[in-house]
């Protein structure tokens, strides 16, 4: 499979990048989105004539309205989207700020589903596919991700919704990772009412040894592997309203 369209949101580091350059290694021409555009160059670099770079916020509907269409007329068409923008702030039950929740509901929740929506047209003319990366959170909360958690729980359920609703002509699915090591969970963790501590260097490689622990097969996410499973729901063709677990067993246990 190669030589086929896809808008890739996220895309500036980590997951989304991952995604990018896997699928303009195999032929397929891309745009990248995303909010830094230095970063979104970058990933493109590599692959000219491959990859289209646009910047944004998607949560601001003017910008979701636009992308669609200049995706459209720079690709030719749309074979698939491919959600990987998100935000996470790690709060516990006390410390939930309503700021934090509303853009965690408006970047993981109200943006992609609103994008995914305005992808439906062109994506029912190539009966294309739409993959969302959710998270083993939404299934499994952990202390201090509720906010997050919710976000990616109501991300499955429009996802199911969306395949019901869209089948046969656009396949809907989801990958949901364990940790992978980006830069979304390279952040102190605090309790409710801690201070920053003096060295938050040496708390976050802690964290991460103790998240690594946490995986029988000994390792965090690369965002290759979760790349690799957005690939596959992109093809799989009698695949839709799955949810697609890729975390080194972490839900195994």
């Amino acid at each position: 499979m190669s030589g086929k369209r896809y808008l890739v949101t996220g895309a500036s580091r980590g997951i989304g990048a991952a995604v990018v350059d896997a699928l303009a290694r195999r032929g397929d021409r891309v745009m990248a989105f995303g909010r830094d555009e230095a970063a979104l160059r970058a990933v493109a670099q590599p692959h000219r004539k491959k990859v289209w770079v646009a910047v944004g916020d998607l949560r601001h509907a003017r910008a979701r309205d636009r992308l669609v269409g200049k995706a459209v007329d720079a690709l030719g068409g749309l074979d698939g989207l491919v959600q990987c923008a998100g935000v996470v702030r790690y709060e516990g039950v006390g410390g939930i700020g309503e700021d934090a929740l509303r853009e965690q509901l408006d970047v993981n929740l109200v943006g992609p589903l609103m994008l995914a929506q305005s992808a439906v047209e062109p994506l029912s003319e190539s009966r294309g596919a739409i993959v969302n990366v959710t998270s083993t959170l939404a299934a499994r909360p952990a202390p201090g991700t509720a906010a997050y958690a919710a976000t990616k729980a109501a991300m499955v359920a429009w996802t199911k919704t969306f395949a019901a609703e869209l089948a046969p002509r656009v396949r809907v699915n989801a990958v949901a990772p364990g940790v992978v090591d980006t830069q979304m969970i390279r952040q102190v963790r605090l309790a409710p009412g801690e201070a920053m501590p003096e060295d938050p260097v040496t708390r976050i490689a802690d964290q991460l040894e103790a998240l690594r622990g946490l995986h029988p097969l000994g390792r965090l996410g690369d965002p290759r592997d979760v790349a690799e499973a957005v690939l596959y729901l992109l093809d799989a063709q009698w695949v839709t309203g799955s949810v697609l677990t890729v975390d080194g067993g972490l839900t195994a246990c």
